[in-house]
């Protein structure tokens, strides 16, 4: 393809070139195992120079968020994938048997190399989450950042919720799938958005209740995850439908794919990028009520 034989000669054209005074924000969106993908998405971001300033992840979109926001490089994310197993995330191999949160908590805190707060993060960050109570989205700044990973990972049915302070903590899916708007409301100027699941709610064939259910909820949360979309300038969509978002195989494809996504859109990236600062109007048509931490 023309486009990465110009990105194997690393013209300068490929550079981002960051004007003064401008911040990036990247929203990264929930996909289960198919967040591996945002490997090569990061590893992309990287040989265009592209850099974010603020962060917003939802689910998975947390965890490689964080990573981000802590310094982490895309080798240092491939490295640390290959020592990851599903035993390392959850205790219940049955789906109707919720785990609890422990194991994956200290597993990210191992990761990590310390419980650490989000004012130790080099880059401003935010998980999304839900509270089971209310209903409302709930936006994680403070605290540990284990912690709010494995909120806004928690998807019911497969994790028990998390219990912070009076609230009761769930998989922040359920209400903003891809939180572009989240990015926005830092203080960004331009927002990228990275959706590793955007075939949630295609629907099935299948008349089990199980196909059936899986189905519908697929199906909300695809009115969750485009309702969003529109506060980002740009949106990358890797390709991962042939990946299932339980397993881990197919890493190495799913990390090429992600990488693919963004090369495949990098001039028109950069065009956005490097031009003039755009003014978003009527961010907030159908007022949100958000909850904080």
């Amino acid at each position: 393809m023309k486009l990465f034989g110009i990105f194997n000669k690393k013209s300068n054209n490929t550079k981002f070139k960051r004007r003064k005074n401008i911040k990036i924000g990247l929203a990264l969106g929930g996909g289960a195992t198919r967040g591996i993908a945002l490997i090569g998405v990061f590893r992309a971001f990287e040989e265009l120079g592209i850099d974010f300033d603020f962060i917003a992840g939802t689910s998975v979109g947390s965890l490689f968020g964080a990573l981000y926001a802590d310094g982490w490089t895309s080798s240092e994310m491939e490295k640390m994938l290959s020592m990851v197993s599903e035993k390392d995330i959850r205790s219940s191999k049955f789906f109707f048997m919720p785990s609890e949160t422990n194991t994956f908590y200290e597993t990210i805190i191992r990761m990590l190399g310390s419980d650490k707060s989000f004012g130790e993060l080099k880059k401003k960050f935010i998980a999304v989450a839900v509270n089971l109570k209310s209903g409302n989205e709930v936006d994680i700044t403070t605290g540990s950042v284990a912690r709010a990973i494995t909120a806004s990972s928690a998807v019911p049915g497969v994790f028990k919720p998390v219990v912070w302070d009076d609230k009761n903590l769930v998989d922040g899916g359920l209400v903003n799938s891809v939180p572009c708007d989240v990015a926005r409301k830092m203080g960004s100027d331009f927002v990228i958005g990275v959706d590793v699941n955007r075939t949630r709610g295609d629907g099935t064939d299948s008349l089990k209740t199980l196909g059936i259910l899986g189905s519908v909820v697929g199906i909300m949360l695809k009115s969750n995850a485009t309702q969003n979309l529109h506060h980002a300038d740009y949106i990358i969509s890797p390709d991962l439908k042939r990946f299932k978002n339980t397993k881990f195989d197919g890493a190495s494809e799913m990390i090429k794919e992600g990488y693919d996504s963004v090369m495949r859109s990098a001039e028109d990236i950069l065009k956005i990028l490097n031009g003039k600062q755009k003014k978003k109007e009527n961010l907030w048509k159908t007022p949100n009520i958000v909850e904080k931490i």
